[in-house]
């Protein structure tokens, strides 16, 4: 069974109003989650402060946005993820050298990558993970990382670097048998190392080399034992110093062999504390790398200059006593030595006095080079007031971008409260034809039912109007027709009392003879209105020629009156139309326009006349500096027997003609004033084709 009307209707109304319903809902919720948003516009530099472009950046490991060809993109972060912790880019060959967020901009300088990150796994005999292990590896620098619980680790290589052999890693607790690299993974297969045995302990074998060692002890216990003193310089260790000398009692030694005891241990302290610092020396540089932040690589750079410093002063304070130890066994041993010892003395002393002086030229050379280095990185990555200063007309149209989202926002929310309230009234609407279903399908059957016959009774009651209209026309055309007959009588009659006349009876024939043109003018304007509907002899017009004609029956009042007429209209614009309604638009027109130009008393009365040819139009207006046209009368203007001003003594019906005739003509007709200034008429009619003129041939028949 086909669905009826309202059965259509309502599943529109339903399925309208579901999806208005959905739409409120997502708009709300959009809204809600907006407040934990935050509009952050990303910026790609490269280490000249360039704008970076067509870069793809993740924040926080999200998807990928492109910058574009502007270097320059926004995207939304929510509260947790401010401040960013991680930049990505999709180019394996670039890296988020550092970033920096503020006042909601994100900049990001790009470098190019000078490694390159690959994945590894370590695993034990049984391919169990290792995890949480840290792993050493030694190649061109040394990395250490961490496992995960999956025994993953990355571990960073340079470009051109390979991993050769499991004798690079390392790991605590735990001995590299071999490594396994593919395409696929590279793994490392670990075995953890027992803690070793006690000694003592039944069943447990020596280790290779234990018997030699234990061999030795004896030896080497005499050896210190039976140190000769005088071979002090040779020791070297402080373990050694201490196995020398705990056999020594300090009671039974010299002052002077004391003295050279504290010297030498005081020297063997140093060298333990510079070997202390040279392994803090090397982990500080160590900690630098192209894979770690530019903050923690200028931590360690203080570090490294402030151990350079103290160690610098260190050895100045033990070269300044070294020297004046030297200048002290010079005082008197010179004079004892002879002349090829001291020539070489001399030379010795001229060559470090030149090492002494190429030290201080490098020392010199390096310290500026320094400065230069750190004057260029001030100048390139924290020129901070200089960036902000970039940054701030983006900044700017970023807030004014965001002020308009919350506008677009809330005109959105607006919007949605609307359909809200709508898909109410949509329910109740639906609720209410539920009701009314019964009724309405025995409407239509109704409805139905008349419509079989409404066709005919349409043309039926169209032909009678139609010839209803006829009748009236008619009917209007011979009554107007006929009454001018004696009124033309009346008024010739008129005339010629009026020359028979004087005194006061030539007043009142005057006053009857202006009543009866009044009238005329009346019968000819209800004749035209006949003719309106039944127009005829359509040909070409030269409107010059019909605008001349016109004006020319007006010449005795624009004389008496001083009326100004000026016509701007080329002489060989044609139309093609019916010429007794173009020449009752235009009678009327300049009828009004005389009679409203005269009724403001102005000396310098004046009518222009404008035509011409727009598109596929023709068009023409007439202005008049008369008493213009009041606001309140616009729309009644064109009505039948409507009068525009109190002291009209027209009949109200040329205006109506006008628009009469204009739609006759599919044509408009617009009207522009400024009370007491002007008025202006303006006539737009289609061009039509020209009219097809029929030529009967005579054909003279011959007969044979």
């Amino acid at each position: 069974m086909k669905r009826t009307v309202q059965q259509r209707l309502m599943a529109v109304v339903t399925r309208y109003s579901i999806f208005f319903f959905t739409g409120a809902l997502l708009c709300m919720a959009t809204t809600v989650h907006a407040q934990d948003k935050h509009m952050v516009q990303v910026k790609t530099f490269d280490q000249q402060l360039q704008p970076m472009k067509n870069v793809e950046v993740s924040i926080n490991g999200r998807e990928f946005v492109s910058v574009g060809s502007k270097g320059s993109a926004f995207i939304e972060l929510s509260d947790s993820d401010l401040p960013v912790k991680s930049v990505r880019l999709s180019n394996d060959q670039l890296e988020a050298a550092s970033w920096n967020y503020s006042k909601g901009t994100l900049e990001v300088i790009v470098r190019k990558k000078s490694y390159q990150v690959t994945p590894w796994f370590v695993r034990d005999k049984s391919n169990a993970a290792v995890a949480n292990a840290k792993i050493t590896y030694a190649g061109k620098k040394t990395v250490t990382v961490s496992s995960n619980a999956s025994g993953k680790f990355e571990l960073p290589l340079a470009l051109d670097e390979q991993v050769g052999a499991a004798t690079q890693f390392s790991i605590p607790g735990y001995r590299i048998i071999s490594l396994k690299t593919s395409e696929t993974e590279n793994v490392l297969i670990a075995e953890r190392i027992d803690p070793s045995p006690r000694s003592g302990e039944g069943g447990e074998r020596s280790k290779p080399g234990e018997a030699g060692e234990a061999a030795s002890k004896p030896a080497a216990k005499e050896y210190f034992k039976n140190f000769d003193l005088s071979m002090l310089d040779s020791i070297q260790s402080i373990t050694v110093f201490y196995a020398v000398f705990k056999n020594y009692q300090m009671r039974d030694l010299s002052p002077e062999m004391k003295a050279k005891l504290d010297a030498k241990f005081n020297s063997l302290v140093k060298q333990l504390e510079d070997s202390v610092i040279r392994v803090e020396r090397t982990n500080f540089i160590g900690r630098i790398s192209d894979s770690s932040l530019v903050a923690e690589d200028i931590k360690n750079l203080l570090e490294q200059v402030r151990l350079e410093g103290k160690m610098l002063e260190d050895q100045r304070t033990e070269f300044d006593q070294k020297i004046k130890l030297i200048q002290d066994k010079l005082v008197g041993g010179v004079e004892n030595m002879d002349a090829a010892t001291r020539a070489r003395l001399l030379s010795d002393l001229t060559l470090l006095e030149l090492l002494l002086r190429q030290n201080e030229s490098l020392f010199f050379k390096n310290q500026n080079d320094y400065r230069q280095i750190i004057d260029g990185i001030k100048e390139k990555f924290f020129n901070l007031e200089h960036l902000e200063n970039k940054l701030s007309e983006s900044e700017a149209q970023r807030l004014e971008e965001q002020r308009v989202f919350r506008r677009q926002l809330m005109i959105i929310l607006g919007v949605a409260g609307v359909f809200a309230i709508l898909i109410v009234l949509l329910v109740r609407f639906s609720i209410r034809l539920r009701k009314q279903k019964k009724e309405l399908v025995e409407a239509n059957a109704e409805i139905k039912r008349i419509n079989e016959n409404l066709e005919g009774l349409v043309a039926e009651r169209t032909k009678l109007l139609a010839e209803a209209h006829r009748e009236l026309d008619t009917f209007l055309y011979r009554a107007s027709h006929d009454l001018r007959s004696p009124v033309c009588s009346i008024i010739g009659l008129c005339n010629i009392a009026y020359h028979l006349s004087s005194g006061e009876s030539r007043d009142l024939i005057d006053r009857v003879v202006q009543t009866t043109i009044g009238m005329d003018k009346l019968l000819k304007k209800l004749s035209i209105i006949s003719e309106i509907n039944q127009p005829s002899n359509f040909s070409s017009i030269t409107l010059l020629e019909v605008v001349e004609n016109t004006w020319y029956n007006y010449s005795k009042t624009v004389k008496d009156n001083r009326v100004k007429f000026v016509i701007d209209c080329p002489g060989d614009l044609m139309i093609n139309s019916y010429p007794n309604l173009i020449e009752a638009i235009l009678a009327n027109l300049i009828e009004n326009a005389i009679y409203y130009s005269m009724m403001k008393g102005a000396e310098n009365a004046r009518i222009e006349f404008t035509a011409s040819i727009k598109g596929d139009q023709v068009e023409f207006s007439l202005l008049d500096n008369g008493i213009g046209v009041d606001n309140a009368i616009h729309n009644r203007l064109f009505d039948m027997f409507f009068k525009g001003h109190e002291q009209s003594k027209g009949n109200g019906l040329g205006l109506y003609i006008v628009r009469k005739s204009v739609q006759a003509l599919e044509g408009t007709i617009a009207v522009e004033s400024v009370p007491d200034k002007f008025a202006r008429f303006v006539v737009r009619l289609p061009l039509k084709e020209a009219p097809v003129v029929e030529v009967a041939v005579a054909t003279e028949l011959q007969l044979s």
